[in-house]
C-alpha cells in the first residue's frame, strides 16, 4: 500500500487522465526496457508497473506506454513473487 502511495507521488506530470487499476488476479505480464513485471494500473500515457528485483526487492514504477509490451506467460522471465 505504501509503495502505491509513493509511486502516485511521482507519477508524472504531463498526464492528467483518470487512473485505471487492473484487477488484483488479472494483471498483464508485461517486460520495460528488459525488466519483467505486471502492470498495476494504468493511464492515457503511463502504466505503473510493479517487478521483483534480483535481490527479491519490491518496486513499483511508472513507464511510458510506449515502452511496456506485454508477454505471455511462456515468454515472461519475471519473479513468481508477485
Amino acid at each position: 500500500m505504501m509503495a502505491r502511495l509513493d509511486a502516485d507521488k511521482v507519477r508524472p506530470m504531463d498526464d492528467s487522465s483518470p487512473i485505471r487499476d487492473f484487477p488484483k488476479y488479472g494483471r498483464p505480464l508485461v517486460c520495460v526496457n528488459g525488466i519483467y513485471g505486471k502492470a498495476v494500473a494504468w493511464s492515457h500515457s503511463y502504466g505503473l508497473i510493479e517487478w521483483l528485483d534480483v535481490s527479491g526487492k519490491y518496486h513499483l514504477g511508472w513507464a511510458q506506454s510506449a515502452s511496456i509490451k506485454r508477454v505471455s506467460a511462456e515468454k515472461w522471465k519475471g519473479s513468481s513473487g508477485l
